[in-house]
């Protein structure tokens, strides 16, 4: 296991230097290159943090993208209404208002989902991994964002794409 991890961080570190984007932009496919190469990389992460066995792999993986194609659908719509609210100044009192309450159902149902899988999770893989799985995501998000602003680059753009 030691050695899977020493060999994913390597990747990990090696590989953010991928993820700049060139001068001169990069356009659409770039970035959802860039976002695919990090979404692996993060896959490998989670398996070699949680320790799954094949059998759980197998199990856990359908569940797991469920609940992240959940999560987005979530920070989709806040997102949405995020810019709504940045971008415009004329907004009444009453949009105003309407928009942070969706604003706030929204990150309550992320909130939500989350509570939701972690059980689905314990029931696949066992309660310690369920946990580890978040762990991992929020350790994996923490390195990735480092090693981004230790080389002085930007994070990859959201991915908009997915449903």
């Amino acid at each position: 296991m030691i050695r899977t991890s020493l060999l994913f961080m390597l990747t990990l570190l090696l590989g953010v230097g991928a993820f700049a984007q060139p001068p001169g932009g990069g356009g659409e496919k770039k970035d959802r290159v860039k976002r695919e190469k990090i979404h692996a990389q993060k896959i490998a992460f989670i398996s070699t943090e949680v320790d799954l066995t094949p059998e759980e792999a197998q199990v856990f993986w359908p569940v797991y993208n469920q609940y992240e194609a959940e999560i987005e659908s979530a920070r989709k719509t806040r997102r949405k209404d995020m810019r709504e609210v940045r971008k415009s100044e004329d907004l009444t009192d009453e949009r105003a208002y309407e928009l942070f309450e969706l604003i706030f159902n929204s990150e309550k149902q992320e909130s939500d989902t989350r509570l939701s899988y972690l059980k689905k999770f314990s029931d696949l893989i066992g309660k310690k991994k369920a946990a580890a799985v978040f762990i991992a995501e929020e350790k994996f998000k923490r390195e990735l964002l480092k090693k981004l602003k230790k080389e002085g680059k930007n994070p990859p753009p959201p991915d908009h794409d997915r449903p």
